[in-house]
């Protein structure tokens, strides 16, 4: 069949050389004029500075009628065969001493799984198990009693380290066995592309048991009034502390109240229930009187969770050109005696286990080990930064390997925007390769001069002398922030006008000095258009506030700022909609700015903030309003670890450390530090700088000398003459380069910062370390002991390839 088709010309119409007017503006464009994006003073700084906060120390003058000490497990590993109080309780002033036998709930706690007796019953696992409390009238009273407690044990043998737990005769140290659990990912064929790789590189890692170091001390006092135990001790996620001191202490939930002191640093150290279950005891066994309990530093010490140490054995396999084709990681951690945040740690580092960089095939398994030394929990970077020092360590050696610059064979890797990290989640918006960049733009300008030598130019790095070589690090590294993988994650807040006509903050969330009140207060000013210093924050305390979930995993500044932009966000609908009636406009042609209702379109329509208020009192308004924030995140496959969202968003950055090494004594100098960091937006830039600058000083720490030392389950440096911690002396300016990079999903375009200037930190100095000296690290701190057996292996009192007795679950292979 024959078809016609007619066709026509139709004249093409010219287009206008202008447009016939300018385009239209749409009431909804978000043009933050406020205080987002200013470095505005913290609003608890002036009392800090003039020592008018209130910590959990101060609280005891004036206040604390009687004082509670614990007494501690001395072996690692024993039965309780008796506690005998007879002596302490004949010592005048002393009130009582108390068993797990006076504990009315389940005497367990733990933020994960309930395995931890809060007061021990037959047996203990590590020096610093609580077995008992003592209450008396004055503090020194409560201390001798405490000594004067009897406790016969029947030793039992001690499992010191994960080769001891996981030999065929290793004693049990849980029902289950010395090993925790495992989490593993499983993408592509690691095996099969191995086998077909061009180049194998093999390498052993071996990080430390760290201390959080935080300067406040736990201290703290509570009272119960026959009804509600109130408890005033620092923690960082308040309501959970609430759910597990109620069930451990018997009591239904409503009836315990938890209010946080001014709190001086935390790093994942207060997670874990530390003082207040104990303070919980004494106060129900002594109503109506405020009972008071301070740890020494060495108690501190003792008694307090740490970051785990791992072992890691890492295989990649690569072409000859330095692309990435596979990995195959095993990582053993070491638990302590009990799980506490444990199983979320091993998710975290399987999760983070090839960083950012792009790996079509990855094998990775995870194990948590028991042993008897102290319990392992959250710190400061949680998993990703033992990770970090692999991943980076192998991109170093691969490039040494393949004689491909470091920086190159980094770029040819990194992930960009729309690739997976190792759970195969897609990050839309992927800016490692941007922050590497700025990095070493950075590193290629003239530093700035010395502070004590101002006039002095460093145009040109003097000549050294035969013993000192110089070393420049790289690292670059992402970061999941919050829980993730599944765990429900959520923020509530509420804003409300107060009477007195100022805007009222209420969260959950705590303050630890990592600025997240001014956070806060400068989002809920920003949407409401009024000041910081109009604006009030309540904060961690059960009774006022709704959850916020815990301050750890860089998740406050994402997760309750967008709870309090949404809580913020609603009342301003009514202010405009009362403000509507009084200038006759629209509701959605008006905005809040500088403390009044402005036309959008026609500013010379407006009204004070504070005659909108009151109009919306007498007509019956709230003037307040609540929100969740509440994203979902995608629980992974258990098979192969692999998720669509295991994490919210992801967070990049990139340092580069400049050493001196001496190599007649091992002695490392960081000479120059950059940092830069994607942090999305900065609400706070001044702050975000400082959280960078805190970061890396930890990092560096962590490279070059902290270290818990553990000998048969006992810490043999529980103080801070032999823990040693940088000063200002060994920590040089920290450069900080802040990155922008508008997040679709934070609050004003906000992610977050707390926890990937540590991560990055530690593997630039150990990267730096082995440019100067040729030899690649593997175990840290990196010590002068340790530098100087790198370069004398010969003379070494561990060689090198006799660290580990525990054996790689996989061959060692190189090619």
């Amino acid at each position: 069949m024959t078809q016609n088709i007619q066709t026509i010309d139709v004249p093409i119409a010219e287009p206008f050389a202008e447009p016939l007017v300018p385009p239209s503006q749409t009431p909804y464009v978000e043009r933050p004029h406020g205080p987002v994006g200013r470095s505005e003073d913290r609003i608890d700084g002036p009392e800090k500075v003039l020592g008018t906060a209130l910590y959990g120390a101060d609280l005891f003058y004036g206040r604390a009628d009687c004082f509670v000490s614990v007494v501690r497990s001395e072996p690692a590993h024993a039965e309780i065969v008796a506690v005998d109080p007879s002596a302490a309780l004949k010592m005048p002033g002393v009130l009582g001493v108390y068993t797990h036998r006076d504990v009315r709930g389940t005497n367990r706690q733990g933020l994960i799984v309930r395995d931890h007796p809060v007061l021990a019953e037959s047996r203990v696992l590590f020096r610093g198990d609580a077995i008992a409390v003592v209450v008396a009238t004055s503090e020194r009273t409560a201390e001798d009693a405490r000594r004067a407690v009897r406790v016969d044990y029947r030793p039992l043998p001690v499992v010191a380290d994960m080769d001891a737990a996981l030999a065929p005769d290793a004693p049990r140290l849980h029902p289950d066995g010395n090993i925790m659990g495992g989490k593993r990912i499983r993408k592509g064929d690691a095996d099969a592309a191995l086998a077909a790789a061009d180049v194998i590189v093999s390498e052993s890692f071996c990080t430390q048991t760290v201390d959080h170091a935080f300067l406040d001390l736990e201290a703290g006092i509570a009272h119960y009034d026959g009804r509600t135990l109130t408890i005033h001790v620092s923690g960082q996620w308040v309501h959970e502390e609430r759910r597990l001191i109620a069930l451990a202490l018997g009591l239904p939930l409503e009836s315990v109240r938890i209010i946080c002191p001014a709190t001086g640093g935390a790093f994942g150290g207060r997670e874990d229930i530390s003082i207040q279950i104990y303070l919980g005891i004494a106060a129900i066994q002594h109503p109506g009187k405020t009972v008071a309990l301070r740890y020494s530093r060495e108690e501190s010490m003792r008694a307090r969770h740490k970051r785990h140490a791992m072992r890691i054995y890492y295989t990649v396999g690569a072409t000859r050109d330095g692309l990435l084709t596979a990995a195959k990681i095993t990582v053993f951690s070491d638990e302590g005696a009990y799980r506490s945040t444990g199983p979320a740690v091993c998710r975290k580092a399987a999760s983070h286990a090839t960083g950012p960089y792009r790996i079509p095939n990855v094998s990775v398994d995870v194990y948590g080990v028991f042993t008897n030394n102290n319990p392992t929990g959250a710190m400061r970077g949680f998993g990703a930064c033992q990770m970090a020092i692999a991943y980076e360590g192998m991109m170093d050696r691969l490039a040494a390997r393949l004689g491909i610059d470091r920086l190159e064979v980094r770029r040819r890797n990194l992930i960009r925007s729309g690739d997976a990290v190792t759970t195969g989640q897609r990050i839309p918006i992927a800016t490692a390769v941007e922050c590497l960049d700025a990095a070493v733009r950075r590193l290629r300008q003239c530093p700035p001069p010395r502070p004590t030598d101002p006039h002095k130019s460093r145009t040109r790095p003097p000549a050294l002398p035969p013993h000192l070589r110089r070393g420049v690090g790289y690292s670059v590294i992402c970061f999941g922030l919050g829980y993730g993988d599944g765990f429900p994650d959520a923020s509530r807040a509420r804003v409300g006008v107060s009477d007195q006509g100022r805007i009222q903050v209420f969260t959950g969330g705590v303050e630890y000095g990592q600025g997240l009140i001014t956070m806060a207060a400068q989002v809920a000013a920003e949407e409401l258009g009024v000041s910081v210093r109009e604006t009030d924050v309540v904060w961690a305390d059960t009774e006022q506030t709704f959850e916020s979930g815990s301050s750890s995993a860089t998740r406050q500044t994402y997760f309750t700022g967008n709870a309090i932009r949404l809580a913020a966000s609603e009342l301003k609908e009514q202010l405009l909609d009362i403000a509507s009636k009084l200038l006759g406009v629209h509701p959605h042609e008006l905005e809040l700015r500088d403390g009044c209702v402005v036309g959008r379109f026609d500013p010379a329509r407006s009204v004070p903030l504070a005659e909108v208020v009151a109009q919306g009192r007498a007509r019956g308004y709230s003037l307040e309003a609540t929100a969740l924030f509440k994203p979902r995140t995608v629980c992974e496959d258990f098979d192969t670890g692999q998720s669509p969202r295991a994490f919210i968003t992801y967070l990049f950055g990139s340092h580069i450390a400049e050493v001196l090494v001496d190599i007649e004594t091992g002695e490392v100098r960081v000479d120059r530090y950059i940092a830069c960091h994607d942090v999305g937006r900065a609400i706070n830039p001044q702050s975000v700088a400082g959280q960078m600058a805190g970061g890396a000083t930890q990092g560096i720490g962590m490279a070059l000398m902290e270290e818990v030392v553990n000998r048969d389950g006992r810490i043999a440096n529980p103080n801070f003459t032999d823990y040693i911690l940088p000063t200002f002396r060994d920590i040089p300016p920290v450069e900080c380069v802040i990155l922008e990079n508008d997040d679709p999903g934070g609050p004003f375009g906000a992610r977050g910062i707390g926890e990937p200037p540590l991560i990055a930190a530690t593997p630039a100095v150990l990267s730096a370390i082995a440019d100067a000296i040729g030899v690649h690290t593997h175990t840290t701190p990196c010590t002068p002991q340790r530098v100087w057996e790198l370069l004398h292996p010969d003379e070494a009192a561990v060689p090198p390839d006799a660290r580990f007795s525990l054996a790689p679950p996989h061959a060692r292979l190189e090619r």
